[in-house]
């Protein structure tokens, strides 16, 4: 049974307990799928790229991903707000709305694509400003010239995935994040390693077996969206035309979190390329860069869950049925809490194993073992700033946690970080880690304590729409 057969015509009819959990479980299973989905797409990689003995190429690939994600994330913040646009819709029984506002994921994502092309000349003064060894900055460019390609195609698929997931058609979005994570394997694989008569590419055959395989994501959601059952449901067909009133609502309430997805990127992007990478050298870059990898296979299907929780949220509240957004928020959280202790258990006890998978080194594995205790100590607060954060987003309420984000993320990570460099430079890398769980800690208490304040409960994200469309009647 799927998860929209799951849900009553009237979202206001009660689900007992038993058949709320089965519901937000078949949500949440596509979703983290499809969300790992990239994640798997960058490790894959990650490990194809240790596998060659080049060093400097793999401190160089994370980096890398992390300075073009501070720009993708921008676009893709912003136009996941797609999910509570559309959740919402289907719960008020708007379906054309639903589409309309998926058509406008597709306008936006090109003016992202065009704007990071005019920006692309400024990459090597960034590369440059991080101050890494120089064979690394050159790799770094190499791979960050090509996957500038990616910004579109990525940023197309969060925004047309998360349509998809706000009508409860999760499936739809695992399916295809599944077909370019293999198309993207097998990419990588013969560009990296040079098959079938074509050289071996190193990092340039991972950045464009990237690109494959998000383009193709792409493509085949947009061919999903006009498909032959959306358009009966949702007249996806007929939706198509640019619609500045939904476009203005998609920045209005999706800015903030567009915003705040690129200062917690820039964020973390100095914290491994200059407060780990610049100050500490290249085996605490490795170090930090193996760790990473295991803290994404925790945060990642979390984000998934959340993504799904945002969906049913969103369709409660556009039913106007409070009460069961708060239901599902709880049983979504102790869904995350109960992964994210597990994995602290497991980071705890395996964490040298953990990290020589990636290295043989013995100063990367023993510094890659202490990062791996901090993240054992803040899973589970990370677990709630996911959840309290995604549901907040379903309900609208984006400004204030976004500002709360932005700013306790340049205070404690970034002001802190540095701090731990300059007072007590002896713990090495794991000072600034150790300011990044304090971050987790604190936003992960806010979180929780600004959905039970219950300020969302006055929030409507359609407000202006409503505005623009009486206009023509009161003139």
């Amino acid at each position: 049974m799927s998860a929209s057969e799951l849900q009553p015509e009237n979202d206001k009819i009660p689900l007992s307990g038993r058949a709320e959990l089965w519901n937000v479980v078949c949500m949440s299973l596509p979703i983290v799928v499809a969300t790992c989905c990239r994640m798997f797409m960058d490790v894959t990689d990650y490990w194809m790229i240790s596998l060659t003995g080049n060093t400097d190429a793999l401190a160089a690939i994370l980096p890398a991903q992390i300075i073009m994600w501070t720009y993708i994330v921008i676009g893709m913040g912003t136009l996941t707000i797609v999910n509570t646009m559309a959740s919402q819709c289907l719960g008020r029984g708007d379906h054309r709305s639903c589409s309309a506002y998926a058509w406008q994921c597709l306008y936006l994502s090109i003016a992202f694509w065009i704007v990071g092309a005019l920006l692309w000349p400024s990459l090597p003064r960034v590369f440059a400003w991080a101050g890494h060894d120089a064979e690394i900055q050159r790799l770094e460019m190499r791979y960050a010239a090509i996957a500038v390609w990616t910004i579109g195609p990525t940023i197309m698929a969060a925004g047309l995935s998360s349509f998809f997931n706000g009508i409860h058609k999760p499936s739809v979005t695992m399916v295809v994040a599944l077909e370019g994570v293999v198309i993207n394997a097998a990419a990588s694989y013969v560009l990296i390693f040079g098959k079938f008569g074509l050289p071996a590419m190193g990092i340039e055959g991972a950045a464009w077996g990237t690109v494959i395989g998000t383009n193709y994501r792409a493509v085949r959601l947009t061919l999903a969206l006009c498909g032959r059952r959306i358009h009966e449901k949702y007249a996806s067909r007929d939706t198509w035309r640019f619609d500045w009133t939904k476009t203005l609502n998609i920045f209005r309430v999706g800015g903030p979190s567009g915003l705040q997805w690129c200062s917690d990127v820039t964020v973390w992007a100095i914290f491994t390329v200059v407060l780990v990478g610049t100050y500490f050298g290249k085996e605490h870059q490795l170090a930090t860069n193996s760790a990473w990898q295991y803290l994404r296979i925790s945060f990642m299907p979390c984000i998934g869950v959340g993504m799904a929780l945002a969906s049913i949220v969103g369709r409660a509240i556009g039913a106007k049925d409070p009460k069961r957004a708060i239901r599902v928020t709880r049983i979504g959280a102790a869904i995350m809490l109960s992964y994210m202790l597990m994995l602290s258990v497991v980071y705890l006890v395996f964490r040298e194993r953990l990290i020589g998978f990636f290295s043989d080194q013995p100063g990367v594995i023993e510094i890659g073992a202490k990062v791996m205790v901090c993240a054992a100590v803040f899973q589970v607060f990370d677990a709630l700033g996911i959840t309290y954060n995604s549901v907040l987003r379903a309900a609208g309420d984006t400004f204030v946690p976004s500002m709360v984000f932005i700013v306790s993320h340049w205070v404690i990570v970034v002001g802190g970080g540095f701090a731990m460099v300059e007072f007590v430079p002896e713990l090495g890398s794991v000072g600034p880690w150790i300011a990044a769980s304090v971050l987790i800690v604190v936003t992960g208490i806010w979180m929780w304590w600004r959905w039970n304040s219950r300020r969302w409960m006055s929030i409507d994200v359609f407000k202006h729409d409503a505005a623009v469309e009486a206009a023509p009647v009161n003139a």
